[in-house]
């Protein structure tokens, strides 16, 4: 076969079609990509537009590996909120679902007054929990409205240095346990201890 019956040929045809569709489907993709795509800092405003139900000033807050690593989970990310003073902790809570190894990721609003750069915070209480995701949680769904306010309605025990606990059949004044999801609010519950341990320790200088 020659070069111009080549050409010429239904084989030739075929592969030319098949460019086509690749060029103009990466065309489409990169295009999609462009118009679909979130910044980390757009994803950071739609999460504190949610949290707050209006736009709000965050500060990123850097700390050390050590500083987010605890017994229960790790703290992923901390914003100081300039329009009110207090903290917003992303962090993750181990002892789940799925032999102890599932997580519940959380935001937790840290209320408090005074400023880290002075010395002087001191916690008032949790002003708002709100759930990010998890790993292995059949049953998060459980987990209602009413599981995570709970946090935000135990400022007194919390100020005096208590940590929540979710134990079934518990009757602790923090225990706080969804039925049917034991696990996912032991792995919740220790997603909020994080906040508060790395609050009292990094931020007010106490011990965990």
């Amino acid at each position: 076969m020659t070069v111009k019956e080549f050409f010429k040929s239904n084989a030739f045809k075929s592969l030319a079609v098949l460019i086509c569709i690749v060029l103009v489907a990466g065309l489409l993709l990169a295009i999609f990509n462009d118009l679909l795509y979130i910044s980390d800092e757009e994803r950071l405003n739609r999460t504190l537009s949610s949290i707050y139900g209006k736009e709000v000033t965050a500060e990123p807050v850097e700390l050390t590996q050590e500083q987010k690593e605890y017994t229960y989970g790790s703290v992923n990310a901390v914003y100081h909120i300039v329009d009110d003073g207090n903290y917003l902790f992303q962090t993750t809570g181990t002892g789940g679902f799925s032999d102890g190894n599932g997580t519940v990721t959380l935001w937790t609003v840290i209320a408090c007054t005074g400023t880290w750069e002075e010395g002087n915070l001191e916690l008032t209480g949790i002003e708002k929990v709100v759930y990010d995701s998890n790993e292995g949680q059949t049953y998060i769904a459980n987990l209602t409205d009413r599981f995570y306010n709970f946090f935000a309605e135990n400022d007194d025990l919390l100020v005096s240095g208590g940590y929540f606990e979710a134990v079934s059949g518990g009757t602790g004044d923090l225990n706080n346990v969804a039925t049917g999801a034991s696990e996912s609010s032991n792995a919740a519950c220790n997603a909020v201890n994080v906040a508060l341990a790395c609050f009292r320790t990094v931020f007010m200088g106490g011990e965990a």
